[in-house]
């Protein structure tokens, strides 16, 4: 109702097909633009004054008017992190704090046609995990969480994941979040860094993360960003752009 609004963004979590109707249905009364961003869904049968994000890189571009900057080379840099690993690499393990972001990396790996399976699945994932799979899981689903804080308040239950993807000799890219802003832990990257630090320097997969807030957060996005970039880490715009890098380091020669 608001006549200043030009545009809306919705965004959402895979709908059940009923409610998506409902509230897509409701987008078509309004003489507003929308941009509709249902993470993982398909076959949307959009009304005329909607468009469709797959991702939230995406709806921010849509939103924005042009698209979000790359802060990498993907193809340059993926190159660079191949050209020490020896065949056997081929799979991503994603470890994520939260769901949502956990989903859009699926997106990334379903769109190229790529296996893989997640405890937080959107539609197009495998039934089970494999050995012969990406892997993506949330570690902030209900199962890791019951009794004990939520892991972008205490990172520990991912932070073992990720150590032990760093021995993985299978292992391409470990794929992974971090998340700040008032409620989340105060040094997430220093968490990851002290991990990386912990494992040493024998030969490992390369490191994809994006780091979600802002400068104006307590722990200081750009802060965040620097600490992972010393430790090794290569640190993506966002979270689409770093599933893409990590799948193109993954794919094989």
């Amino acid at each position: 109702a608001d006549a200043g609004t030009r545009l809306i963004v919705l965004i959402s979590k895979p709908p059940a097909a009923k409610v998506a109707e409902t509230v897509l249905a409701r987008v078509g009364r309004s003489r507003k633009p929308f941009v509709i961003c249902f993470l993982g869904a398909r076959d949307l049968k959009l009304p005329a004054n909607a468009r469709l994000a797959p991702t939230l890189a995406a709806a921010a571009s849509e939103a924005l008017g042009k698209p979000v900057a790359s802060a990498l080379d993907i193809h340059s840099v993926a190159a660079h992190a191949r050209a020490s690993f020896d065949r056997r690499r081929r799979w991503i393990r994603g470890v994520y704090t939260g769901g949502t972001l956990c989903g859009e990396a699926q997106i990334i790996l379903r769109d190229a046609g790529e296996p893989y399976w997640s405890n937080a699945a959107i539609p197009g994932a495998l039934p089970q995990s494999s050995a012969m799979a990406h892997r993506l899981v949330d570690y902030g689903a209900d199962e890791y969480t019951r009794g004990r804080p939520h892991t972008m308040i205490d990172p520990a239950l991912r932070d073992q994941a990720l150590a032990a993807a760093l021995g993985d000799p299978t292992v391409a890219a470990v794929l992974f979040d971090c998340v700040i802003g008032h409620g989340a832990h105060a040094d997430p990257a220093g968490a990851v860094a002290r991990v990386l630090k912990d494992a040493g320097a024998a030969p490992r997969p390369a490191l994809v993360a994006s780091v979600t807030g802002t400068d104006s957060d307590p722990q200081n996005r750009a802060a965040q960003v620097r600490t992972l970039q010393e430790a090794g880490v290569l640190v993506a715009a966002s979270n689409a752009e770093a599933a893409a890098l990590a799948l193109t380091i993954s794919h094989p020669r």
